[in-house]
């Protein structure tokens, strides 16, 4: 298992890609969206969010510094 924070500031573009592993966010702080395939979750401090393996996936349109902090198993670990 594996864990980090992910910190965007506002505008920052969110590079990651697809994981071989499912994927857990809790937010921190922050605002904006996640969009997972084609839906759009609004993000804000205290939301979790679950992403399974391979699911295509990003964090953007924060208006102020986005914090997540994640956990993710496997093979990315």
């Amino acid at each position: 298992m594996a864990a980090g924070v992910l910190v965007l500031q506002p505008g920052e573009e969110d590079t990651q890609t697809p994981h071989e592993s499912d994927e857990v966010y809790y937010v921190l702080s922050g605002d904006g969206f996640l969009k997972i395939k084609d839906k759009d979750y609004k993000v804000s401090k205290d939301k979790l969010f679950f992403v399974a393996k391979d699911v295509e996936h990003y964090f953007h349109g924060n208006k102020k510094e986005l914090k997540v902090l994640y956990f993710f198993g496997g093979p990315d670990s």
